[in-house]
């Protein structure tokens, strides 16, 4: 294979700013930055497109989804090893078509509401299930639901 293209990040930091890194996959994650002061200045390519981010697929507007989202696991970013964030563990049953996962406990919402299953199972039937009626997005589109779990469920409802 010859690669005739690739797509890559444009991000630019001062010198002095601790933690500065640029991912390879996904967005820097500015919780881990210090400038020393109240303030970061942060440089992308482009404004983001939208923020509803389970309907996105550029790199701009995931930036600040990675910033505001968790997800129930996620990537280092100092060794790319898997790290548990709301979930603290997943166990597959034998044919590994269920998976059960334990969130972990204490999780608020900004507005103080406790986070549960309900939310987890609300968040993916927004993206995976094409007849939700919280699957409007920006586009419409989920890619991502699409080609990582082979399409969208009711897409002909």
């Amino acid at each position: 294979m010859v690669p005739i293209a690739h797509g890559a990040a444009v991000n630019a930091a001062l010198a002095t700013l601790e933690g500065a890194y640029s991912p390879p996959f996904g967005a820097p994650y500015f919780a881990l930055m210090d400038s020393g002061k109240d303030t970061v200045v942060f440089m992308q390519n482009a404004e983001p497109i939208s923020l509803y981010c389970s309907d996105e697929t550029d790199g701009e507007s995931l930036a600040p989804c990675w910033q505001t989202l968790e997800p129930l696991f996620r990537y280092k970013p100092d060794s790319g090893d898997v790290e548990p964030i709301l979930a603290t563990s997943c166990e597959p049953n034998a044919d590994l078509t269920e998976w059960t996962c334990a969130l972990r406990e204490g999780v608020k919402f900004h507005d103080g509401s406790p986070f549960g299953s309900e939310d987890v199972i609300a968040s993916w039937g927004a993206g995976i299930d094409a007849s939700n009626p919280n699957h409007t997005g920006n586009t419409g589109a989920f890619e991502y639901y699409s080609y990582l779990w082979d399409g969208l469920m009711n897409l002909d409802e």
